[in-house]
Formats: C-alpha cells, structure tokens, sequence
C-alpha cells in the first residue's frame, strides 16, 4: 500500500514536471472564452466530497458553494456551466488535456501549483486543521504532540495538508487516502490519531461526531482558495476575476456562503453524509 502511494505521488509530480510542455502546446492556443461562449458550455473540473464547496447528491445532483458559484459565473457569459469529476490527483493533469476549462474545487493557490496553472483571485480565506480521533483530546494538545512514532496521521493524496504534515512530521506514520471522506472516517473509527485538512471541512465533519472526534486548536496555516484555468486562459480568469467582484458587491456571495456553511440546508439532501 505504501508504495502504491508512493508510486502515484512520484507520477504526480513528474505530471507536473511535464506541464510547461504542454504549456506551450498550440493545441491551446485559442481564445477559451470565445469558445466556451460559441459552444454555450462551461466545463468544469472538481472532485467531489469537499463539504461545503462539492458534493454530489445520491441522484447525482451536483451542490455546494463552488457549484453555486460557478453556475452564476456561467451564467453571467450566456452559458450552462457543466461539471466533470476528477480524481484529485489526476486534476491539473485534466485541465492541461482540456477535458475542463476551469478546475474549482477548493484549490488552495501555492507557488508549486501557479507554476502549472493560472490562478484567479482568492475567493475564500480557507486554512488547515486537525481532526482528532476522541480518544487523543487530551493528549494530544499540539502538533509536537503528535509527532511521535507509533501515532498515525490521516492525509488525502496531493493536497496542501500532505505537504504540511511530509514538511512537519517527522516521527509519526502518515497514511495518504484517496478521499477526505475516507481520512476522516478512519479517524472516526478510531484507526488513525488525527487528519489534516481544510478548516471547512474538518469543522463541518467534527459538528457531525462530536462523539468521535475533536477538532485541535485553531488553524495551523493560512490559505486561500482559487480557481484555475490553463496559463494561455487568461481572458477566462479575467471574466470570472470581474464577476466575482461583482458578485461580492451584489450579496450573492454572502447568500450562497450563508446557504453552505451557516444553515447547511444541503444535509438534508444525504441521509447517510456526503459524498
């Protein structure tokens, strides 16, 4: 299992060794936004199970704050916005190939990643916790805590909190998981210490188990969350820049924030949780 891991991590990053190849490629050399207005569609990268930003209902339904967001962003160019799942790790490779125009899903904006692709301006001011397994709440009172050999530690693949914890943890095991729905359940059943993850998420799943899990302190970083489009996309991020400064102004921003992560109506939509 661990080189398994290991082995699609090292096939992460030669993906995005590769992208400045394709960077260039005259394949993408055309007017994105002209063609998605031509076509009337507007593709769409995420991957599902991000509470509240992604999820997809039973009946196959896609909702949450990127989905809202991204529906009244299509709009706005006279267009239907379309949405394509991907595997986390597979999706800056996927923008690069054009099977999406744009890839929203809870990205969080870092010099690694801008090298790739092109960044809009931040949309949400996110950051990293730690989930707890119940039974370390109060052993486990910092991060030094947790470092120890014998303690496991939860990560979905690829994201910001597998950096932080490859950077930070020197002792403890940590186990990478396809999912942040899988990390934070193992952690649930008492089978790994702590899961690191974005704020929304982790505050989210702890409000639902409270009886199993415990939320520690307060973030241990700051970020922002952006969306993403092919680097030769620039009139695309210019648009959607320019919505979302009117979005913000509107209140439309603050409507769909309020429907997500305050009254959390979407709940009602998963009888047994998102996914």
């Amino acid at each position: 299992m661990l080189k398994t891991h290991h082995f699609r991590r090292l096939f992460l990053l030669a993906s995005l060794a590769l992208m400045s190849y394709i960077v260039s490629s005259p394949l993408f050399a055309a007017d994105a936004l002209e063609k998605i207005k031509k076509a009337g569609v507007l593709k769409i990268g995420l991957d599902a199970g991000f509470l509240p930003f992604e999820m997809r209902t039973p009946q196959g339904e896609w909702i949450g704050f990127d989905v809202d967001m991204m529906n009244a962003f299509a709009k706005t160019l006279g267009v239907k916005a379309e949405f394509i799942s991907s595997k986390w790790e597979g999706i800056i490779p996927g923008l690069m190939t054009n099977k999406y125009d744009l890839i929203v899903s809870g990205m969080t904006i870092n010099p690694e990643r801008a090298k790739v692709v092109l960044f809009s301006e931040p949309y949400y001011d996110a950051g990293l916790m730690i989930l707890l397994a119940a039974k370390n709440k109060a052993s486990i009172t910092s991060i030094a805590n947790l470092d120890q050999k014998g303690k496991i530690i939860a990560l979905k693949l690829g994201t910001t909190g597998d950096i932080f914890a490859s950077k930070t943890f020197k002792n403890a095991e940590l186990r990478r998981l396809d999912s942040e729905a899988d990390a934070a359940q193992t952690v649930a059943l008492g089978k790994a210490d702590a899961f690191i993850y974005d704020k929304p998420f982790i505050e989210i799943f702890a409000a639902s188990r409270s009886d199993k899990v415990a939320v520690l302190s307060d973030v241990v970083s700051k970020e922002q969350l952006g969306v993403a489009a092919h680097p030769k996309n620039k009139p695309l991020i210019e648009a959607y820049n320019a919505f979302l400064a009117g979005w913000r102004k509107s209140g439309e921003y603050d409507k769909a924030y309020k429907a997500n992560f305050v009254d959390l109506a979407w709940k009602a939509k998963f009888p047994e949780g998102a996914k």
